[in-house]
C-alpha cells in the first residue's frame, strides 16, 4: 500500500512463509471441523465429566471449517494477483492450463482413487463445492484483472449483489435447509456469495505490488481509493495487535458455529443466523486480517515451521476424509477410544503421501506452463 509499512526483500519471504502457515492452519481447521474433537469424556476421569463435556463443546465450536474455507479465498485472491498481476501479456491458453491442472488434475486423480470405495465419493463431496468456487474465480480473473481501476466497485457490486441474492431466497425462495448454502444457491450462487473475499485478497495484493501507482492521481477510481485508505489504517492499527486480531477471527468463526447450532450449545437469547449471512460478513474480516498479516512479517520460525505444512494444505484439505473411507472398509471401530487419534493420524499420512505422489508434480507442471508467459515471476503455492 501506498501508506504502508516498506518491507525489505528478506520480509517478502517472510510474508510468503505466513501466507502458507496460514494455508496450513487453514486446512487443519477443516479437518477438525469434519472430524469432530475426540470425546473426552472417553479420556479423562469420571470425575471431570463437566470438564471433558465442555472441551468438547468448546472444541466443536472453535474449529470453524466454513468460515477456514472464506480464509482460503482470500489467500487465493492474493496468490493468484500477486503471481500474475505484473505480466506484461496474460496468454489465456497458459493462464487456463496452468490454474486448472495446479487444482484440477490432483482432483481428478483423487476422484479416480476414491471412486470404488462405497462411501469415497460422498466424503469427497464435502470439499468440492470450495473447489467449485475457485475455479469460477480463476475462470472470471482474466476478465476482471485489466479493470483492477475499478476494484473497489468490484468488491462493493459483488457484495451488493450477493446481499440481493441472499435476501431474496429468504424472502421469497425455498432454502435447502436452514445452514447448506452450497445447495441452495448452487455454483455460480456459491462463487458470488465469497467473490467479494476473493477479490479483497486480490486488492491486498495490488496494494503491495503497486504501492506508487496509487499515488498516481487518478491511477485508480474514487472507491478504489477510499477502500485502499481504510485498509491502510487498519493494517497500521493491527500491526501492533495481531494477536488481537488473531483471536478476534478464531472468536468470529466460533461465532457462527454457534448462531448455526440449534443445540444447548447456543443460548436462547441468541438467534438462529445462517451462514449465507455471517459468512459474507466474516469475509471483510479475514481480508483485513491477511492484510495486516503480510504486512507484518514475523520473525518466530513457527511460522517457517507452518510453511513447510502448508506446502501440503490443498493435499490435506483435499484428501483428510478419505482416512475416513479406508477406515470403513477395513471394518475399523469408530466409536473406540483412540479411533479420533488413528483417523486423524492416517488423514495426514494419506495427505502427505498424495502430496509427493501427486500434487508436486502437479504443481511442477503447473509452474512449468507459466513459463511461456512472458516475463511471468515465479508463481507462489496456490
Amino acid at each position: 500500500m501506498a501508506s504502508m509499512l516498506n518491507l525489505s526483500a528478506s520480509a517478502g519471504t517472510s510474508k510468503s512463509l505466513k501466507i502458507d502457515a496460514i494455508r496450513f492452519l487453514a486446512a487443519f481447521w477443516v479437518l477438525m471441523y469434519h472430524f469432530r474433537p475426540p470425546v473426552f469424556k472417553e479420556l479423562l476421569p469420571h470425575r471431570l465429566g463437566s470438564l471433558s463435556g465442555a472441551l468438547w463443546s468448546g472444541s466443536t465450536a472453535l474449529f470453524a471449517g466454513p468460515a477456514a474455507v472464506i480464509v482460503f479465498f482470500v489467500i487465493s485472491g492474493y496468490c493468484i494477483h500477486s503471481a500474475y498481476h505484473r505480466d506484461v501479456t496474460l496468454k489465456p491458453i497458459n493462464y487456463y492450463a496452468s490454474r486448472f491442472i495446479r487444482i484440477g488434475l490432483p482432483l481428478v486423480i483423487l476422484l479416480c482413487v476414491v471412486q470404488p470405495l462405497p462411501t469415497g465419493q460422498k466424503y469427497l463431496e464435502s470439499v468440492l463445492w470450495s473447489l467449485y468456487c475457485e475455479m469460477v474465480y480463476y475462470a472470471v480473473y482474466p476478465v476482471l484483472r485489466p479493470r483492477f481501476r475499478y476494484i473497489g466497485e468490484m468488491i462493493v457490486g459483488t457484495a451488493m449483489a450477493a446481499a440481493v441474492m441472499v435476501t431474496s431466497v429468504r424472502l421469497f425462495g425455498h432454502p435447502a435447509c436452514h445452514g447448506c448454502v452450497y445447495e441452495t444457491y448452487g455454483v455460480s450462487g456459491t462463487a458470488l456469495l465469497y467473490a467479494a473475499g476473493w477479490i479483497f485478497g486480490c486488492m491486498i495484493a495490488e496494494t503491495r505490488r503497486n504501492a506508487a501507482r496509487f499515488r498516481v492521481r487518478g491511477a485508480y477510481s474514487p472507491l478504489t481509493m477510499t477502500i485502499e485508505r481504510g485498509l491502510a489504517r487498519s493494517t497500521r492499527c493491527f500491526a501492533h495487535h495481531l494477536i488481537a486480531l488473531r483471536a478476534a477471527v478464531v472468536m468470529s468463526g466460533a461465532a457462527i458455529m454457534i448462531l448455526l447450532s440449534g443445540s444447548s450449545l447456543k443460548p436462547a437469547m441468541l438467534p438462529l443466523i445462517t451462514p449465507d449471512i455471517t459468512l459474507p460478513m466474516f469475509q471483510f474480516l479475514a481480508a483485513v486480517w491477511i492484510a495486516a498479516e503480510t504486512a507484518t512479517p514475523s520473525q518466530s520460525g513457527i511460522w517457517s515451521r507452518l510453511a513447510a505444512l502448508g506446502a501440503w494444505s490443498y493435499s490435506l484439505y483435499l484428501c483428510h476424509k478419505t482416512a475416513l473411507a479406508l477406515l470403513e472398509v477395513a471394518g475399523f471401530d469408530g466409536t473406540s477410544r483412540f479411533a479420533w487419534f488413528v483417523e486423524v493420524s492416517l488423514a495426514f499420512f494419506i495427505s502427505y503421501a498424495f502430496y509427493r505422489a501427486i500434487e508436486r508434480p502437479s504443481h511442477l507442471l503447473s509452474q512449468r506452463l507459466r513459463k511461456y508467459t512472458p516475463d511471468a515471476p515465479a508463481a507462489p503455492v496456490a
